[in-house]
């Protein structure tokens, strides 16, 4: 199991070797000379994409994707608790009564929604994003609303309000197929989804020909799901 301050030789020895390492990019460093503050690596299994957001040697943020329509992954362990259900089954309406924040993009190509919560020590002083991305399974339904950024996910320097769909029917039709588990909820919330710590489509596409034609070598279980 993963876990957050982790070391990286811990997460080397449970996943192996990564299959992209991707760095923060240089237009949010604070000065033009500093190194860049995090690395993601990201991780393929049977039936998962696994991303870690390291720090010098500390595991800050993780998450799984899952990739197979046959395998879920119960949430409750992870969570302390504090959600019961499915991830790669479960629908946002059935997951969260009241996420603390909202946020979804939908494009031409490309289409992510996502809610958070924290539960303060019940749940380990960490922050959760359960999200439906493009490279997981189940399906997706949009709001209507191209833009949202509501609660959590609301950024300092918003001039604009990005508002949720009164209407929350989307949210019982969209899979939850992803959870992000991280100590800084601000550094992933405030920023857009393609700099979260999560499979993105632009990379992982280049390796779908591969996945499907050859399939995976060496492949790495993700422990505590079904199949």
């Amino acid at each position: 199991m993963l876990a957050n301050g982790a070391t990286a030789d811990y997460v080397k020895d449970l996943l192996g070797t990564p299959v992209f390492e991707n760095h923060q990019p240089p237009s949010i460093w604070v000065q033009e000379d500093e190194k860049p503050k995090w690395v993601d690596h990201v991780f393929s299994t049977p039936h998962a994409w696994v991303v870690t957001r390291r720090i010098e040697d500390r595991l800050e943020a993780w998450s799984v994707t899952i990739t197979d329509p046959k395998f879920w992954w119960d949430l409750e362990d992870v969570t302390f608790r504090q959600v019961k259900g499915r991830l790669g089954r479960v629908t946002f309406s059935n997951l969260l009564d009241s996420p603390s924040g909202k946020y979804e993009s939908s494009r031409a190509r490309s289409g992510v929604y996502a809610e958070s919560a924290s539960f303060g020590n019940p749940g380990g002083y960490q922050a959760y994003v359960f999200m439906h991305n493009q490279e997981g399974i189940g399906a997706m339904k949009p709001s209507g609303n191209s833009d949202v950024r509501v609660g959590d996910f609301q950024r300092p320097d918003d001039r604009d309000e990005y508002p949720a769909s009164t209407d929350g029917a989307h949210r019982s039709e969209t899979t939850v197929n992803t959870i992000i588990v991280t100590w800084q909820r601000d550094e992933i919330t405030h920023r857009t989804w393609q700099l979260w710590p999560v499979a993105a489509s632009d990379q992982m596409r280049l390796l779908h020909r591969f996945q499907k034609k050859n399939g995976w070598q060496n492949k790495r279980l993700l422990g505590d799901g079904n199949g």
